[in-house]
């Protein structure tokens, strides 16, 4: 009897089958991330301004952003730089780099515009100049910003 109770415990596990479903990480993320650097000893925003570190007590924020395709922004500046990389999409930004950034009121004017696409090498968000950020593709724009700022400092002056 023991020997049947323990061949039929055996064919009991052989029979049973267990699929493990395993993930190619090359295919699966490819898309997304490479190996290597995505930005490198970079010292200039898009602009040309010459990047520099906070004089106050110096704080990190990040920020995943994710804008449905029409998305645009108000009229706005950033007192500091960040580091940004497109995951997914188009992102257009839209510089008026006449108006001085005490011109909080005043009318604001297209004078350049940049567009960062997904795969794109990561670069420095121009601070202290005014622009409107936008999504003009088809698709949901996805993008993460890590802003070099100052402790307890608001990121973003609005123009109105």
């Amino acid at each position: 009897m023991k020997k049947f109770t323990l061949l039929t415990l055996l064919l009991f596990i052989f029979s049973c089958t267990t699929e493990i479903k395993t993930v190619d990480a090359e295919s699966e993320f490819s898309s997304f991330f490479k190996n290597g650097d995505v930005m490198t000893s970079v010292t200039q925003d898009p602009l040309g301004n010459i990047f520099s570190y906070p004089t106050g007590e110096a704080a990190v924020t990040s920020q995943v952003k994710v804008w449905e395709p029409g998305f645009k922004s108000p009229w706005h500046y950033h007192p500091y730089t960040g580091i940004a990389y497109v995951v997914q999409g188009e992102l257009t930004v839209n510089y008026d780099t006449e108006t001085s950034i005490d011109g909080i009121g005043s009318e604001k004017t297209i004078i350049s515009s940049e567009t960062y696409k997904a795969g794109d090498k990561a670069f420095l968000g121009v601070a202290k100049t005014w622009h409107i950020s936008e999504n003009k593709s088809n698709e949901d724009l996805i993008f993460i910003v890590s802003w070099l700022g100052e402790k307890d400092k608001p990121l973003v002056v609005l123009a109105e």
